[in-house]
């Protein structure tokens, strides 16, 4: 029998690596114009605010909060095509609301694909 992936350990690992890119300040949009808008729902005044935050983010999830699929769907964004979408929905002690983030690791650099507060009972896990 195949282990459904990711699993937590792969999952651990990920946002470990995550972690690693951003302090390495390796960080990018995967589509700059949809993250405006984001941002924006955020408050976030500056896009430079954004790795901070989600530096801070990523010390609050584990694999339990993963809410991608299994296996992990693949990126259609230019910057990360066929690369692999990890998602997380979570509460946010920072935020102080339930939160949803996807991203991309390629080449040691992360990639913001989404970050928002939850919008649908898919993302909160409530399926």
């Amino acid at each position: 029998m195949q282990l459904k992936r990711p699993t937590d350990k792969e999952l651990c690992k990920r946002i470990t690596e995550a972690k690693e890119c951003l302090n390495k300040k390796k960080g990018l949009f995967a589509n700059p114009a949809k993250t405006v808008a984001e941002l924006n729902q955020l408050d976030i005044g500056h896009a430079n605010e954004v790795w901070e935050l989600i530096k801070t983010l990523l010390s609050e999830i584990s694999s339990k909060d993963y809410k991608g699929a299994k296996p992990p769907q693949k990126s259609y964004e230019k910057a990360t095509i066929g690369h692999e979408l990890l998602a997380f929905s979570w509460w946010s002690s920072k935020m102080a609301k339930q939160m949803y983030m996807k991203f991309v690791l390629k080449n040691e650099r992360f990639y913001y694909v989404s970050l928002h507060e939850c919008r649908s009972t898919e993302q909160k896990g409530d399926i």
